[in-house]
């Protein structure tokens, strides 16, 4: 039987039916939204309160809120309802954009080695409304990531920023309703040793999974052939065969081929020219 908590977390993403003119509330780690159908539109509100103990509280799936005092206080946002119906979903859905991991310490791969790590990534959360033809009202990152750039400056890109232990064990993994954990797979198949500080990671092609006991993405295989070279990044079309239990709950925002051809690896000599 699942704990308690694994179970809210899999309550998160059911579907619910809403009761006109009711505020309903929901929390998912540092997240809170609430949500209302009137007979005409949907509203929307939410806060977001970013600190240790506000991110591992226990996940609250979408249920009718007791009292209105706090969410008077915030700003709602509108939308005009149709004729579809007042049943709504969460997803937990990838960022928008290109991640870049930082692990902790820089990590060096002997050439000719592979090495397995694991990345949660903060979640966003997709409200859909109107199954079973679902429409998106909007899209809540449960943590705001701090912006960065990545490459050099003219054919570079806008993405996100997201420090790492870079865990080689699943089990020293934490495992919080906001955070669907990634493996990334490197493998250096370069003449030399593979020494970098950073990874950019193509989360807008990655699917979201529900494991028997934690969100997941595909794997991502990177494979390093040189500095001076693209790597090829290898995106998995399935669950990690780690989960056997893991099935699709969230696609991908930009299905992906069999494998990218991009810039992966951030050097320090690429900053530096040394």
């Amino acid at each position: 039987m699942p704990s308690a908590g694994l179970e809210l977390q899999y309550r998160l993403w059911e579907s619910r039916e809403l009761k006109g003119e009711t505020w309903y509330h929901a929390r998912i780690g540092p997240l809170d939204l609430w949500i209302r159908r009137s007979r005409a539109d949907w509203y929307v509100t939410y806060e977001r309160e970013m600190d240790r103990e506000k991110e591992q509280r226990m996940p609250v799936p979408l249920h009718r809120a007791q009292t209105h005092e706090r969410i008077d206080e915030l700003t709602w946002i509108r939308w005009v309802a149709g004729e579809e119906s007042a049943r709504v979903q969460l997803l937990p859905s990838m960022p928008d954009r290109s991640l870049v991991i930082r692990p902790r310490y820089p990590l060096n791969v002997p050439r000719g080695k592979d090495v397995l790590f694991f990345v949660n990534i903060p979640i966003w959360v997709r409200i859909q409304v109107g199954l079973p033809q679902p429409a998106t009202l909007i899209e809540l990152p449960t943590v705001m990531l701090a912006h960065t750039w990545f490459g050099d400056p003219t054919t570079g890109e806008l993405c996100y920023s997201l420090k790492t232990k870079a865990l080689r064990n699943i089990d020293a993994v934490e495992n919080h309703a906001y955070l669907a954990t990634c493996p990334v797979l490197i493998r250096n198949q370069a003449f030399s040793d593979l020494d970098f500080q950073r990874i950019c990671i193509r989360v807008e092609h990655l699917n979201v999974y529900r494991g028997q006991t934690r969100l997941w993405t595909n794997q991502v295989e990177v494979l390093f052939r040189g500095e001076e070279l693209t790597s090829q990044m290898i995106i998995s079309k399935n669950a990690p065969s780690l989960d056997e239990e893991a099935h699709l709950i969230c696609e991908a925002r930009e299905p992906a081929g069999s494998s990218l051809l991009k810039k992966s690896f951030f050097f320090l000599k690429s900053l530096t020219g040394f």
